[in-house]
C-alpha cells in the first residue's frame, strides 16, 4: 500500500463520501475512528476490507483519544501518515451538555478532541502530509445563509469560556446559545488549522481549514422537527444547485480529497477554503492570526490541565 490516511467521522456524510473517494481514488490504507466501530456498515461496505481498519474513537472523551493514538501508532509501527482528516462533529440544539471531562460537549468533539489527535500524531506524520480540520460559514456573523437558519456567529472570547460553553448573548434563547456554541466551534476549527500552519514545525506539512459548504441530506439536521427535517432531506438537496454556498457530501469530498488530502493543488498554510476550491469566506474575527495562536496556546494549557487529572 502506497500511503496511510487516518480520518474521524468517516462514517457518515461528508467523512463517508471522502472515505469512499480515497478509496476510489488510491489503493491506500484508510484508519478511521468511529464511536461504534460495529455500527459502521456503510462505511466498511464502501471500502474493502484489507484496507480499512475501524477503530473506536469517540473525540468528546480525551481517554478515548489518547487510547485512538496509540492504537494508530501499533498499527503503523514505523511507516508514515499521509494525512489526518478531522471530520468528526455535532450540533447539539437542545440543552448544554458537558463530557465527562467537564468539558462544552460541542467544543470538545468539534474542536479539543482533534486538536489533542492532531498533537499525538504530530511525529507519525510524513514530510507533506496533510491535517485538515472542518470549518463552517456558521462562525461569519455576515453568512446570510446561516443567518437564515439561526445562526447570529461565533461567540467566542477566549478558549477556556469556549470549552465551558459560556457565551456573551444574554438575550439567546436555549436554541440559540446551542446553534452559538456549534458556530464558534467552528471559528475555532479554523483557528487551529491558521495557528498550526503557521508554527515552524509544522512547515513540511500541508495544513488547512476545509469548509464543505451546507450540505442537506446529511444527519445534521437530525435533531430538528419532522417539518424541517424533511425539508432538509428531501426539498434542499434538489434546491442545491440554485443556492449559492449548498453543496452535497459528494461533491465536497471531490474537492477535499483530490485537492486537499492527495494534494493536486497546494494553498497557503493554514488556509480556509471552500468546496469550490476557492478561498472560504471568513470573518474578520477568523483572519485574525494572533487571536488563533492564542487560542490554540490556550487550548493545548487546558488539554494537558485536563489531562493531568484524569490521570
Amino acid at each position: 500500500m502506497s500511503s496511510i490516511h487516518v480520518m474521524t467521522g468517516a462514517t457518515s456524510g461528508l467523512g463517508l463520501a471522502a472515505a469512499r473517494r480515497l478509496a476510489q481514488k488510491t489503493d491506500s490504507l484508510i484508519i478511521a475512528g468511529a464511536r461504534r466501530p460495529e455500527n459502521a456498515i456503510e462505511l466498511k461496505q464502501a471500502v474493502e476490507t484489507t484496507r480499512l481498519e475501524v477503530l473506536q474513537l469517540d473525540t468528546s472523551s480525551l481517554a478515548s483519544v489518547q487510547e485512538f493514538i496509540a492504537a494508530v501508532k501499533e498499527r503503523i509501527g514505523s511507516r508514515r501518515l499521509s494525512s489526518l482528516t478531522c471530520i468528526a462533529g455535532l450540533q447539539i440544539l437542545g440543552p448544554q451538555k458537558m463530557t465527562g471531562e467537564g468539558i462544552d460537549q460541542t467544543f470538545a468533539t468539534n474542536v479539543l478532541g482533534h486538536i489533542a489527535l492532531v498533537d499525538g500524531l504530530r511525529d507519525s506524520l510524513e514530510a507533506n502530509a496533510a491535517v485538515i480540520t472542518i470549518g463552517s460559514g456558521t462562525h461569519d456573523p455576515d453568512n446570510r445563509l446561516a443567518a437564515r437558519a439561526g445562526f447570529a456567529g461565533a461567540d467566542f472570547t477566549d478558549a477556556m469560556g469556549t470549552a465551558m460553553g459560556q457565551g456573551s448573548r444574554p438575550d439567546r434563547d436555549e436554541r440559540g446559545r446551542a446553534l452559538d456554541r456549534y458556530a464558534t466551534s467552528k471559528l475555532c476549527a479554523i483557528y487551529h488549522a491558521a495557528a498550526t500552519g503557521a508554527e515552524p514545525g509544522f512547515s513540511d506539512y500541508r495544513v488547512y481549514c476545509f469548509d464543505p459548504g451546507l450540505m442537506p441530506g446529511t444527519a445534521l439536521a437530525r435533531q430538528q422537527n419532522a417539518v424541517v427535517r424533511f425539508v432538509w432531506k428531501r426539498v434542499m438537496p434538489v434546491l442545491r444547485h440554485l443556492v449559492e454556498g449548498v453543496s452535497s457530501p459528494e461533491q465536497s469530498a471531490e474537492l477535499l480529497v483530490d485537492d486537499l488530502v492527495l494534494g493536486q493543488r497546494r494553498y497557503a498554510p493554514g488556509a480556509h477554503i471552500e468546496f469550490t476550491g476557492k478561498p472560504a469566506a471568513s470573518s474578520r474575527q477568523a483572519d485574525d492570526l494572533e487571536a488563533a495562536q492564542r487560542f490554540l496556546a490556550d487550548a493545548r494549557a487546558l488539554l494537558s490541565e485536563t489531562t493531568s487529572l484524569t490521570m
